[in-house]
């Protein structure tokens, strides 16, 4: 049952990485009239953790059911799942704002009719994270902590790009995995380009193997990886316990791709933070964890 609900709630991860790709980008949210906004909610994990980043979370008043980070936000009022909220939940509770992303661009038009305002900020690659935190700094008139927070982030990513910088004299190529059939390599759901995972590792000095993809996010067969011949695979499950016996077996399912470099070498990373699939405050982590990956890599290949 347990893995059961870690892998349903990776399964709905990746339909909204997927999902809010298509959003069109924004001019940053502000509050020109001057309003006082006491009443938010946040209908995405990664505005939640802003939110909470940037001291505003006393005036949450609904979540998500994916919203559980930092931990506190979990006792905030669920309003449900972020692609299909409680709309009746959501008009009880009273909000001065919504808080998504334009995949819930319909949500806005549906609660427009009841006079209740929705902003949706793009959330696609790395630098919508900082247009994120901005356009809150600007909609609740916290611009100094916004400010502060982009440069405490963005301190921790260069400091964690440099000190990948010399690891490598080349750039490694990479295949990055959010889902795929249990047990197998059936079916591979891949990261491409426009992402903020794509846009991380390609900042840290590697080279995304499937960064020619027509779409952010692609579910591609297995000729297409035998094509790509990556060098290392990282694959991310998402929150999930892990230990050294489950590493093994999960090497053991990539066997019948033995000809892919990454396979063949035993270069298959798993990352299982909860930060990892969440463009938010906590994107200097997925940067440290690249650092690793590449520091292990230079070790194992023995470039």
């Amino acid at each position: 049952m347990f893995m059961n609900n870690i892998r349903k709630s990776l399964f709905a991860l990746i339909l909204f990485l997927i999902f809010v790709w298509a959003g069109c980008q924004q001019q940053p949210a502000s509050n020109n009239k001057g309003e006082k906004i006491r009443r938010i909610i946040s209908l995405s994990p990664h505005i939640t953790e802003i939110l909470y980043a940037l001291n505003q979370q006393d005036k949450i008043v609904g979540v998500t059911d994916f919203c559980r980070f930092p931990p506190e936000a979990r006792r905030k009022e669920s309003i449900g799942g972020f692609l299909n909220p409680n709309l009746e939940k959501i008009v009880m509770l009273e909000p001065d704002v919504l808080i998504g992303v334009p995949s819930h661009a319909d949500l806005a038009a549906k609660l427009a009719s009841r006079n209740l305002k929705m902003v949706l900020l793009p959330n696609d690659q790395l630098k919508d994270v900082f247009f994120a935190i901005d356009s809150l700094g600007r909609l609740l008139d916290c611009r100094a902590q916004a400010q502060a927070l982009v440069k405490t982030i963005k301190d921790s990513l260069n400091l964690y790009r440099k000190k990948a910088a010399g690891i490598l004299s080349y750039k490694p190529s990479a295949v990055m995995v959010i889902g795929r059939d249990a047990g197998s390599t059936g079916h591979i759901t891949v990261v491409g380009p426009r992402t903020f995972l794509d846009s991380v590792w390609t900042m840290m000095g590697g080279k995304n193997a499937f960064s020619d993809l027509p779409a952010p996010y692609a579910q591609i067969n297995r000729e297409s990886f035998l094509l790509k011949q990556p060098e290392i695979i990282i694959e991310f499950k998402y929150n999930e316990p892990w230990d050294a016996q489950k590493d093994a077996r999960n090497k053991k399912e990539w066997k019948n791709l033995f000809r892919v470099p990454a396979v063949k070498n035993g270069d298959i990373y798993v990352l299982t933070g909860n930060y990892t699939l969440i463009p938010g405050p906590r994107v200097y982590k997925l940067a440290e964890d690249f650092y690793r990956i590449l520091l292990e890599y230079s070790k194992r290949s023995d470039k």
